[in-house]
């Protein structure tokens, strides 16, 4: 039951289906009660459906509050080692996912049992529900990742804007308080420099002497370059740790491969850089019997149904297709279906061949594999045998 329980709150690249609902349940309900707090701040907005509105978010709140209550008892089920479940309820409490879950749904209940909670106290949680939807956004994952590496960095590009924001708001005191009661102190042209030099510029406060025009537009320009510098500390750091998470998880995928295994750290980096990984649905053909054979497949998870001259089997987690056409660049000698979600890594022919050129045990591995497959095809194609054992080659 605790399993069950585990895979409707799991959150692996790949959930399933009926984590996949549950998931969309969430969303929708997080989405919609946070709808209805920030439309409730307008007045007189559900005139006539006041009852039904009420009744609808009492309804998201119920179902958002046993996600919490579930996600305790599963957090209190997958204890470590030697740790009490108190102690495992409490780790995933005071976790930043669990601090989401308990402002979405616990204030507004102690508000509701206790009638404590004014109108804006509901406004404010019932708005910091939306928070919830972190946990599926990987992006502000990687962006808060990204902020704490870049951090000494993105320090001292704000230190340089306050010493610029401090030197032009004194500038521009000096050369406008004699003619500008607006930037007649130094906190009141501060204003004036933190506009500008952000490039916001809303004219409320601006210069009107010919040199105070003349610093302001040197202002205005040195802004465009200055807050481009924060940006593209986070710019490039975000494209750097996307990259870096799209190589570890690559390199995990190809080490869980059994037929690397054997490979050194080096060497699976080496391949990592190659193969492509895809997702294939439950019934999509992956290859056609008599197609030109392009690349060869590696199945991380999932499981497909092979249909050739030898009959009909199943290949799952580990095992690998399509290197005989691949090796040879001859026809495809069996049809591949997937039949549940699959999770491949494709290794085209021209990095194939460039890849083996490098190791040459690694490529006798592959024959042997193909030999077997080959002798056992032929052996059950003779005896018109029922399917064999073996792969047979595609």
């Amino acid at each position: 039951m605790i399993d069950w329980l585990y895979g409707l709150v799991g959150e692996g690249p790949f959930p399933s289906m009926r984590a996949m609902v549950y998931r969309g349940l969430l969303v929708v309900c997080i989405v919609l009660s946070t709808t209805i707090a920030i439309v409730d701040t307008v007045p007189d907005a559900w005139i006539g459906f006041e009852g039904a509105v009420s009744a609808t978010g009492g309804l998201f709140l119920v179902i958002l509050s046993l996600d919490y209550i579930l996600r305790l008892v599963v957090a209190r089920a997958q204890r470590g080692d030697g740790e009490s479940g108190l102690a495992a309820m409490a780790r995933y409490a005071l976790s930043p996912y669990g601090i989401f879950d308990f402002l979405a749904v616990v204030p507004f209940l102690v508000g509701e049992a206790t009638a404590l909670m004014p109108h804006d106290g509901e406004t404010v949680f019932g708005i910091l529900r939306f928070l919830k939807l972190a946990r599926y956004s990987p992006a502000l994952e990687t962006l808060g990742v990204v902020v704490l590496h870049e951090l000494r960095p993105l320090l001292a590009s704000l230190f340089i804007m306050l010493i610029l924001a401090i030197s032009a708001s004194t500038l521009i005191y000096f050369t406008e308080r004699g003619a500008n009661p607006a930037l007649a102190s130094v906190p009141a042209a501060m204003w004036w420099a933190i506009v500008t030099l952000s490039t916001v510029g809303f004219g409320d406060v601006v210069p009107i002497t010919p040199l105070g025009k003349l610093f302001g537009s040197v202002v205005a320009v040195l802004g465009l370059c200055m807050f481009a510098l924060p940006a593209s500390i986070l710019a490039s750091g975000f494209a750097e740790e996307m990259k870096r998470q799209n190589f570890v998880s690559t390199w995990h995928l190809v080490a869980k491969v059994p037929f690397f295994q054997r490979l050194q750290a080096s060497q699976i980096a080496e391949i990592a850089g190659l193969l492509k990984l895809a997702r294939a649905i439950k019934g999509e053909v992956l290859m056609r019997e008599g197609d030109t054979g392009e690349c060869m497949y590696f199945i991380v998870s999932g499981q497909v149904e092979v249909k050739g001259r030898a009959g009909t089997f199943i290949l799952k987690n580990g095992d690998f297709f399509g290197e005989i056409a691949l090796i040879e660049r001859c026809p495809r000698t069996a049809t591949v279906k997937a039949v549940s979600r699959c999770q491949l890594l494709i290794l085209d022919a021209r990095d194939f061949h460039k890849f083996v050129a490098h190791d040459h045990a690694l490529l006798e591995v592959i024959w042997e594999t193909a030999r077997a497959r080959m002798a056992q095809a032929d052996h059950a194609g003779d005896k018109n045998a029922a399917p064999p054992k073996e792969k047979e080659p595609v």
